[in-house]
């Protein structure tokens, strides 16, 4: 397994323990983990189209305060380039009880984050890798007791993407997509999630574009 994905693990893991859980009835927790499966991608620029798999652990604090991490593993099919996109970040949130049915009401929550995307077997079989920083915020609106709506974007830079005296220049720009949750039990969800980027990585401009994510998530 990637290092990254062993951090992201090893730093949240001991946190859940001590989570606090948001004391405002209705509220989704910000304590869970979660894993995807990626069926469909395409990086935009080529003619390649990727599939792979995602981790996702969040952490909260305090009512309002909460870490998050995530890691991507993605193959593009065809091809022996892979790509591994990593995140791990401190956010706030709060939520709004609008006077709906028991359980709803709509959260909002904002993140900071170190990020990092590595590709692997590149342009001659090169591996070159880029960390910065992203800034994201979205609403995490519960419609039902039983169903989340979460659209989100943001904008990440990756610093200078490099490696074995390949540049792929500095990357930036805008992430966005919108995640459906429908919760079974209190606790285990299954999710639903369309994203899309707008990074122009290297000469071709490449994007994640039109990525399908499907996924369980267990929240404590």
């Amino acid at each position: 397994m990637n290092k990254t994905a062993i951090f992201l693990a090893a730093g949240l893991l001991p946190l859940a323990a001590v989570a606090a859980p948001n004391d405002q009835p209705g509220a989704p927790s910000y304590t869970y983990f979660q894993g995807d499966y990626i069926p469909d991608g395409s990086l935009d620029g080529t003619r390649y189209d990727y599939d792979g798999f995602g981790a996702e652990a969040s952490a909260a604090l305090t009512d309002h305060v909460f870490v998050n991490g995530r890691y991507d593993r993605l193959d593009m099919d065809n091809s022996g380039l892979d790509v591994n996109r990593g995140s791990i970040g401190v956010g706030l949130n709060d939520f709004y009880d609008y006077g709906g049915a028991e359980g709803t009401g709509l959260g909002y929550y904002g993140t900071v984050s170190y990020e990092r995307l590595g590709l692997r077997n590149a342009v001659g079989y090169r591996d070159a890798t880029g960390t910065g920083f992203g800034v994201d915020a979205g609403l995490r609106w519960m419609v039902d007791p039983r169903v989340e709506i979460n659209p989100h974007g943001g904008y990440v830079d990756y610093g200078s993407i490099s490696g074995d005296g390949i540049s792929y220049g500095s990357p930036d720009g805008w992430r966005y997509g919108v995640r459906t949750l429908g919760y079974l039990t209190d606790n285990f969800a299954l999710s639903a999630e369309y994203a899309s980027t707008e990074y122009d990585i290297g000469n071709q401009g490449l994007d994640f574009d039109n990525e399908v994510r499907v996924g369980a998530r267990y929240a404590f």
